[in-house]
This record gives structure tokens, sequence and C-alpha cells, in this order.
């Protein structure tokens, strides 16, 4: 069994290692007879003694500063090389493995009053400041003396921490003295990850970190930024000029510097770019069904007519009506049977009537759709334009009122003409992507939506395009022998989340897709699916790695802290008797002090540590194996 060691009794090694020091010092001050062989003896145990005081006092020093590493940029990509080279992983920071003794310890710490908890007294805490922050070249002799004392007692990359500071340091001052460079396997990276963190606790530098490391590694690389970091923009920019990577910018907000996206044109069935737009529709039932049928004739009869479907010619037709998509199409169709003659006799097709309701002689369409009507021949895209000809125009009118919102918000102005593009408009310079290319060309995109001035819009943009590239990896996945090396990363997550997002997590690490996705919380997810509690956990269960940065709700903290299980902790229990007989002497007593060992089942890292977190640091959960407290560097210049 372990030894069990209370971290926070008395500092008994101080007083023994001054009886050795004393007795030293007696010893070589009157050297009685044999003395030089007491001597060794007296400065083993004095060295030994010494050990366990620096041992606890770098301990308790430990629980009294903040880990705050920085690493410039090109030391950065150095290590991340080296550890791609030999352990296959990427780079995550500082950190150590979490286990039962750090659970235990912390459990110590939290049934102490905070005044109980070791700290340095604030003139002290100004002293190592100032030594610290001093150039070692302009440093006096004292601070060098006091320095090699500092640097001796306190972690390596860690500062005093002041008043202003968030969170508890003492969290990562458990195991400081075990910190290494954590690994995060690229193996386990096609699991996907979950990143937690409530703001300004993070988020963004881990981002960062990862981002840069993909960058160099030359992957493909998507970025979806609801709120459009810019320090994230930044880092990204400037990584892929170092690297020589192509850098793709996409923001709503910003069209003229942006790259213009077309969402619908990678699909391996017609119906699929009605159900992109169709799953934005806010409505359900016969509504929702109707709507995805329009969308679905009205793209049948595009591509019949040799025409690409978009949002901004779907749109028009749903508004417009279908009467000239449908002539064109029956004019593909005629000519395709009867060759270019086919219309001379079609004003003998019979009908001497329009359609009921309409005045005056049939129209030219009416007499192609009765000669259609006479071949009787099977064509869905021309059975689907004349049904919605035929249709009620006021029910028509009625039933696609939930549609024409989304079609308005995404095909409209400046913001139709990024998801529109048109290739024969040779005015606009602006490049042409889809994420199929995207993909291809290993580039490295970002997408920024602008949720803060237009959330509706920017929910719509995302969604799609996370829609395009489920399709893209399906399209991978069926049709190419090498799976596709990409990394899609999603800040925000809720704001765009999709049953699309849903499949590529489900599906998309078999075409080779590695997903980071990042939220607050996770009441945040069945805010998105409306409270459908089923949906939420189905795209959380596609989520085989865990980082949790500082969270504040409750119940995120309970779903991190359920992830990482129960350990047996022990506590030590003093009891104290004493009393005396009334037939005793009043001098004589009795008493007794007993102590035991308790094991009590807790939770390896409580719902507590995850909300009392310091920003940048965090606790992981890798592939199901590895328990992690670690914490992010700042990357410099």
């Amino acid at each position: 069994m372990r030894k069990y060691e209370d971290m926070f009794r008395p500092a008994h090694e101080g007083y023994a290692v001054a009886g050795w020091a004393a007795g030293a010092l007696l010893l070589v001050l009157f050297r009685p007879p044999f003395w030089w062989a007491a001597f060794p003896v007296i400065l083993v145990m004095l060295m030994f003694r010494g050990g366990q005081l620096e041992t606890l006092w770098k301990f308790r020093l430990s629980l009294a500063v903040m880990l705050a590493p920085t690493i410039p940029i090109l030391t950065l990509l150095a290590k991340s090389r080296q550890m791609r080279k030999q352990k296959k992983s990427l780079y995550l920071g500082r950190g150590f493995q979490w286990g039962q003794r750090h659970a235990e310890i912390a459990q110590q710490v939290m049934n102490r009053n905070i005044t109980e908890i070791p700290d340095l007294p604030d003139f002290l805490k100004k002293h190592i400041e100032k030594i610290l922050e001093t150039p070692p070249h302009d440093r006096t002799a004292i601070q060098k003396a006091a320095s090699v004392f500092v640097n001796r007692l306190m972690p390596k990359h860690t500062k005093v921490m002041n008043e202003a500071a968030l969170g508890l340091p003492w969290i990562h001052g458990i195991g400081a003295v075990e910190d290494e460079d954590i690994s995060l396997p690229l193996s386990v990276l096609t699991g996907h990850t979950l990143i937690l963190g409530t703001t300004r606790a993070g988020k963004t530098r881990l981002f960062e970190l990862l981002t840069t490391q993909v960058i160099d590694m030359g992957s493909a690389l998507i970025v979806i930024d609801p709120k459009k970091d810019r320090d994230w923009v930044n880092r990204l920019r400037m990584e892929c000029k170092r690297k020589g990577r192509k850098f793709l910018y996409f923001d709503a907000a910003k069209p003229s510097e942006s790259i213009r996206i077309n969402p619908l044109a990678n699909w391996n069935n017609i119906s699929e770019p009605a159900t992109r737009i169709g799953q934005l529709v806010d409505a359900d039932g016969s509504f929702a069904a109707f709507a995805w049928k329009t969308l679905v004739r009205v793209q049948r009869g595009l591509v019949a007519a040799g025409e690409r479907p978009s949002i901004k010619n779907t749109k028009h037709y749903v508004q417009m009506g279908v009467d000239s998509l449908a002539e064109r199409v029956l004019t593909v169709h005629f000519m395709k049977k009867y060759g270019p003659e086919w219309d001379r006799d079609i004003k003998n097709s019979g009908v001497k009537d329009g359609p009921a309701g309409q005045k005056g002689p049939p129209s030219r369409l009416d007499l192609m759709i009765a000669k259609f009507i006479k071949d009787n021949e099977p064509d869905d895209a021309i059975a689907g334009l004349i049904s919605m000809i035929t249709h009620s125009k006021e029910h028509f009118s009625k039933m696609i009122q939930v549609l024409e919102p989304i079609l308005e918000m995404l095909g409209s102005d400046e913001i139709g003409d990024l998801l529109s593009p048109d290739p024969t408009n040779l005015e606009d310079k602006r490049p042409i992507y889809d994420m199929r290319k995207v993909i291809d060309e290993k580039a490295v995109l970002y997408v920024g939506l602008d949720s803060l001035s237009n959330k509706t819009i920017a929910q719509a943009i995302g969604s799609i395009l996370l829609a395009d590239i489920a399709s893209t990896l399906g399209s991978i996945y069926n049709f190419s022998s090498n799976p596709a090396d990409c990394y899609l990363f999603v800040d925000e997550t809720a704001e765009v989340a999709n049953d699309q997002l849903t499949q590529i997590l489900n599906k998309g690490g078999g075409a080779g897709m590695k997903v980071f996705l990042a939220m607050q919380s996770i009441a945040d997810l069945s805010v998105c699916f409306q409270s459908k509690k089923d949906k939420a956990e189905q795209m959380l269960g596609n989520l085989n790695n865990l980082i949790s940065l500082r969270v504040q709700s409750v119940e995120t903290a309970q779903y991190v802290s359920d992830k990482f299980s129960e350990v047996g902790t022990r506590a030590m229990d003093v009891a104290f008797s004493s009393g005396s007989g009334s037939s005793e002497a009043f001098t004589e007593f009795r008493s007794n002090v007993s102590r035991s060992l308790k094991t009590t089942n807790t939770a390896l890292v409580s719902p507590a540590l995850l909300t009392k977190l310091p920003p940048l640091h965090y606790f992981a959960f890798i592939a199901g194996r590895s328990y992690i407290k670690g914490c992010l560097p700042f990357i410099g210049e």
C-alpha cells in the first residue's frame, strides 16, 4: 500500500535539519574523540532530512505560484516537429498525468480553510517578482544568490500569483514537480475532440496552438469561427505565410476581402442540395416537407436544363415561378426526342383553351405540357415542374412562406454573390472555391460568420457549409481510395450545429477528417437542438477526446467529472478523549488518542476543480485512457 502523508502537517524536518546542522558544527568546533567517524554519519542525516524539507517546501511553494509558460514560435515548431517524428503526436503544453495521489491531495486542500493553504507573504512575492524581472546581467550579488535559491525551489515556467489572477494555481501545483511536455497522439484524432471552456478561459490560445501545428504539417485546415477572433485570424495568416501555404478568407461582413464559396457544388444525389437548404427551414411536419419537395423539384429541373443548382437560381424560381424553367426543360426534352423540328405542329396538339381560370387561348407552355402528357413518357424533372405549375397558386404561396426567409438571407445581395458565385462573371476577380477543392488543394480556409452582427444569417451560412463538408466527406469515403488529410475546427459549435455536423462526427473519421468542436457548456447544444436531448447526446457520443478548460456551468462540470470516473481517496481521522473517575485524585486522569486511515470514493476530478481552473489550464481525457492536467503556453515571437 502506498505511504500516506499529510502534506500540510507542521514541517518537523526543519527541526531535524537544525539539530543535525548544530551537531555537525559542534563536532567541528570541539573535535571530541572519533569525531571524524561520527561526522560523515551526521552529514548524511543532515542531507537526508534536508532533502525531505526541500521536497515539502517545493510542494508548498508550488501551491502559491502559477504556471505560465511562454514558448517562442520557432521553438514551438521545432518541438512539434520532434514530437511528430518521435511520438507521432501534437504538442499540448506542459503538464502531468493526473492520478489518485493528486485527487487525494486536492481533497486535502479543499477540506481546509483558505488561510491554511500555504502562500508566500506579500513582501516576499514582491522581492521574487523584482528578482525574476531583473535581467541576469543587471542583478546584484545578493539578487544572484537569491535567484539561485528561488529557481531551485520554484517549479519551472512559474510566476508568483497576484491578487488579480483568476482561478486556483494550487490545482496544477499539486503535481508541478512532475511537469513534462504533453503530447496529443495523432492516431486518436479521428475519434474527434470536444473542447469546453467559458469566456476568457483560453479556447482561442488552444486553437492557435493546435492550428499552428496543423499548418506546419501541411494538412488541409477548415476553421469555422462564428465570432471572428482577430488573434486567431492573424495567427493563421502569419503561419501560412511562414510555411508558404494557401490561406483562404471568407467573411460575411467583408465581402470585398472574401473568397466566394458555392456550398451546393458537391453532391452525389440531386436531393442533397435540397436537403442542405431544407434543414435550415424553421418548420416541421407538412410545411417542412412541402418546402423540401419544392426545392427538389426546382433543382432537378435546373439540372435537366443544364444549369448547376445554386442558392440564387433556386431562390429565383421559387419566388418567381417555374414557368420559364419548365419551358426550357421541355424544349431540351423534345429536342432530344424529335429533333429541331419538334415544335412545327405544336399548335395542332388539340388544346384550345388555357388552364382553368385563365382567359384566352393556351400559351406555348400549355401546348408543350399537353404534348408531354400526350406522349405519356415518365420524366421526374418535367413531372415535378408541371405539378408546381398546376398547383393552386394561393396554397403554394402559403406553403412556401417558411422557405422564402432562408432563401432571401442566403441568396440576396452580397451574401448571395458570395454563396452563389457566377464563374461567367469575368469582372468579379474573387476566387471561387468549394469544400472539395479546399481539401484537395490542402488549403487553409478561415470562415468568419460575424454572428455578433447577424446571428441568424451566420447560423445559416455555417450550417450549409457544414452540410457541404459532410457531402464532400461522403464522396471521399465512397469513391476515393485514399482518405483525406483534413482538420475541422468549429468554435461556438452550438451556433452552427446541425444533423450534418453529427454525420461528419459519425462517419467523417473514415474519410480522414479530424474534428475539434468548442463550446462553453453542454447546455448550448440542448438550446441549439431545441431541447432535443437525444440529438445533443448523439453528437457528444461521437467525441472521444475531451479537453476542459475552466467551466462555469454546474451541469458541464459534472459531465466532465463523470468522464474521469472515481477513485479511492484516503483521509486521516484523529480522535482525542480524556477524563477522570470521581474516586480518583484530582491529579489523576486518563487520555486516549486514536488515528485511523479511512478510504472513500471521490471523483478523480471533482466539479469544484473544473470551475476554479486558472486561464490556460485544463484537464484532458484522451482516447479513453489518459488523464492529464496541463497548461497551455503563450506563443511568443
